[in-house]
């Protein structure tokens, strides 16, 4: 007896596609998750680093606040509007931190699959040279 197995690719895809496509929309979604995160991470460096630069307590939060915020300008995908920036100082350290409000980002278009958190936060802190 002969089967007839007309269509039977069509079915399987019909089955599979959905995973496969939920997986992929997955991939792009925590790839650009982990890139913001990334690139906020670098901004945080970048800010410490460039605070150094500055002789008193204000003048190294305006370096840190502009170093940062230049460099969320140059990434195509981040909105320095959306990133909260914060300076603190002790004795021996500045820290920088930024809290960013990803929530309007295409990454998370894709409602489906659950999603990493929509604030993005990152800091970075550099030891002050002795006085």
């Amino acid at each position: 007896m002969k089967r007839n197995e007309k269509g039977a690719a069509a079915v399987e895809f019909a089955l599979v596609a959905p995973v496969l496509l939920a997986m992929l929309a997955g991939i792009v979604a925590y790839g650009g998750w982990f890139w913001m995160a990334h690139y906020l991470q670098q901004a945080a460096n970048d800010g410490a680093r460039a605070a150094l630069a500055g002789l008193t307590a204000s003048e190294r939060q305006t370096i840190a606040n502009a170093t940062v915020l230049a460099d969320l300008a140059t990434a195509g995908n981040l909105d320095p509007a959306k990133a909260a920036v914060s300076v603190e100082e002790t004795s021996e350290t500045v820290v920088i931190r930024i809290r960013y409000d990803a929530r309007n980002n295409p990454f998370f278009a894709f409602r489906l699959i659950p999603m990493p958190p929509r604030t993005i936060r990152a800091s970075a802190a550099v030891r002050l040279p002795p006085a």
